[in-house]
């Protein structure tokens, strides 16, 4: 008996609903239609990730949005946060003009979809203006603009779709909202001889984050009105709205992973939570005997707590035997979408104590890929 092992926090499928083995849904696990249908959003919503840092803060040669994570570069899991949202229709990714090669080849690589790759500009306004402009650019009518954009940073990729509902349905009502934090440090001010002056009342105070999102007419407005000095200085949109649209933001709490990759040391925090949050579920796929089903309640115990799904071969989820190059065909499909696959070949045994060390086996060596995410291990037939 063979079961194919496939942890898949990228693209989690409904147990309810088999999948063919060649089709790697996107649906989140654990969402039921009603969640689904209570975050319906009737216009349409686009978004514009300005990419165009050169990561000076963190001291690497390569932009930190382009850093790769468990075989992915940063920006490809942002973009993948808002492509698991049914409701976004176009995502505006906006680099450096030297770095568009890169992000096409990115985009082409991971299979995103619902992406355009526009040059961005000497700042970060400009580059936000560039992106904006584009979901507008020619003479495009008024119907087929979004009704709201929203902004976020490349290097931000722990964006919840519930935020971003907030967000959108906030900045239709309002023409402009924004997530914030609490501070987490009082803030000063100083002389110019370097001493304190005054400091802040923190409770009345809060950090703008992202995401932050617009009626297509208020930014676009704020954009056309600013002036140069904002474009070369300015880094924050919702003062742009309320300065040249007079749109007083709605502001939206936000929660503690908003937080943003600026230093070297985030990068590490950023993969360790990668690496945890998506060795958090599995697909196991397993023969059709009762044996296979008693595997996966054995399996389903020793992973602990995790989102494991359990689907059985079928007509509609046929498995190819032993084939060695099958699996790694699949496998390396399936790896465009940062699904990692893997085979573990157990032999049935009549023999009950056999049978039962192989099944620990089976658990131990299927618990150690979910933790672990080797790639080099990906498509491999492993024997237990």
């Amino acid at each position: 008996m063979e079961f194919n092992s496939v942890s898949k926090p990228g693209d989690n499928c409904e147990p309810d609903r088999p999948a063919h083995p060649g089709v790697f849904p996107t649906c989140e696990a654990g969402k039921s239609d009603n969640q689904s249908a209570a975050r319906t959003v009737d216009f349409p919503v686009s978004v514009v990730l300005p990419a165009g840092g050169t990561g000076e803060r963190t001291g690497l040669q390569t932009p930190k949005q382009f850093c790769s994570f468990l075989g992915r570069p940063l920006i490809s899991y942002t973009i993948q946060a808002f492509e698991r949202v049914s409701w976004i229709q176009c995502i505006v990714v906006v680099v450096a003009k030297e770095n568009m090669d890169l992000m096409t080849d990115i985009i082409q690589r991971f299979q995103h979809r619902k992406v355009r790759v526009v040059p961005g500009g000497s700042t970060r306004h400009r580059s936000i203006c560039n992106g904006v402009l584009a979901l507008g650019e020619g003479e495009r009518p008024a119907a087929d603009r979004p009704k709201v954009v929203i902004i976020h940073d490349a290097v931000r990729p722990f964006v919840e779709e519930d935020l971003l509902y907030k967000i959108a349905m906030a900045a239709k009502e309002q023409g402009a909202a924004g997530a914030i934090r609490p501070l987490v440090s009082t803030v000063i001010a100083t002389t110019s001889e370097g001493f304190l002056d005054h400091s802040l009342e923190r409770a009345k105070y809060r950090a703008s984050e992202m995401p932050q999102g617009f009626t297509y007419d208020v930014i676009h407005q704020a954009y056309q009105r600013c002036s140069e000095s904002d474009f070369d200085f300015g880094t924050e949109c919702l003062h742009l709205a309320l300065q040249y649209c007079g749109t007083n933001a709605k502001l939206i709490q936000g929660p503690p992973t908003l937080w943003k990759v600026t230093y070297k040391r985030d990068l590490a925090a950023a993969e360790s939570i990668i690496k945890e949050t998506l060795s958090r579920s599995a697909c196991v796929i397993t023969g059709g005997c009762a044996q296979a089903g008693t595997l996966a309640d054995a399996l389903q115990k020793a992973v602990g707590a995790l989102d494991m799904v359990h689907l059985s071969a079928s007509d509609e989820l046929p498995i190819r035997g032993t084939e060695p190059l099958a699996i790694m065909d699949l496998a390396s499909a399936a790896k465009l979408r940062n699904v990692l696959l893997y085979g573990i070949q157990l032999h049935q045994s009549k023999d009950a104590e056999r049978w039962e060390r192989s099944v620990l086996k089976v658990a131990e060596i299927t618990s150690a890929l979910i933790r672990e995410r080797s790639s080099a291990l990906v498509g491999q037939l492993l024997q237990a």
